[in-house]
């Protein structure tokens, strides 16, 4: 299995330590929205690629027969098992080499990971339709810009945080439907009116890195701040956080 870079692993050690203080990775309505959408059985056998915390297959685990949570770093897979199931494992992973056969899994999910997965991204989604089972489904969720308005100011102001990609709803449809998956659909759930400062404080950025990021919004354009609903209060930015939920089956 080839080894992810060590700067991917050193940036997720250090993001272990807040992450499960992210407001908008606990919203229960997020969750639920997820859940709901992955149509769980107690029969089934889940993979959660990226699971990070463990916050989705904390999410899945009673409602299944099993989960199993790959990522690629250890520390973050230490939050996770902090919380016992009696059905959740895990294992070192990335997503481009899945140490699985094919056809294993009757779901898979994974919730705010590709846009990560800057290399070989396609890759990974045909990994994930391998190792599901025929008829099997993948739930697949993204944070996506609010407008094709926000696009320029959205990929800049990420370029401060992270290396990341920012993918639209058809970018994300297209990258199911080239690794074979059919009969797509799409939810949208809307975080409104979520903390820039939890967001920012909480994500192992140095304090000039933030301020920057947080200015950048005060200083977004008019038609930005109406695409994002953006209110200012008590010294904090409020913004409308805008993802999409995608389902898609193995035939």
């Amino acid at each position: 299995m080839p080894k992810p870079a060590k700067n991917q692993v050193k940036f997720w050690a250090q993001r272990a330590r807040r992450y499960n203080k992210l407001e908008w990775a606990n919203k229960g309505d997020y969750l639920r929205l997820f859940l709901e959408a992955g149509d769980f059985s107690e029969s089934d056998l889940v993979l959660d690629v990226g699971t990070g915390t463990g916050i989705i297959a904390h999410t899945i685990a009673p409602f299944v027969s099993n989960v199993i949570g790959v990522d690629i770093c250890e520390d973050m897979l230490k939050k996770a098992k902090e919380k016992k199931f009696h059905n959740l494992e895990y294992k070192i992973s990335n997503a481009h080499s899945l140490p699985f056969d094919s056809n294993s899994f009757d779901k898979i999910t994974a919730r705010m990971v590709f846009h990560h997965i800057t290399e070989k991204t396609q890759e990974a989604m045909n990994e994930c339709f391998r190792v599901l089972k025929k008829g099997g489904k993948m739930v697949f969720s993204e944070g996506i810009p609010p407008s094709h308005h926000v696009i320029p100011f959205y990929t800049e102001m990420f370029k401060l945080k992270e290396k990341r990609i920012t993918f639209m709803e058809s970018d994300l449809v297209q990258l199911m439907k080239r690794a074979g998956f059919h009969r797509i659909t799409k939810l949208i759930y809307i975080a409104k009116q979520s903390s820039i400062r939890n967001w920012l404080e909480n994500s192992n950025l140095p304090k000039n890195a933030q301020e920057k990021i947080f200015q950048m919004h005060i200083d977004l354009d008019l038609q930005g701040r109406k695409d994002y609903r953006m209110t200012l209060k008590d010294g904090d930015c409020f913004i409308d956080m805008k993802f999409v939920i995608l389902t898609g089956f193995k035939k």
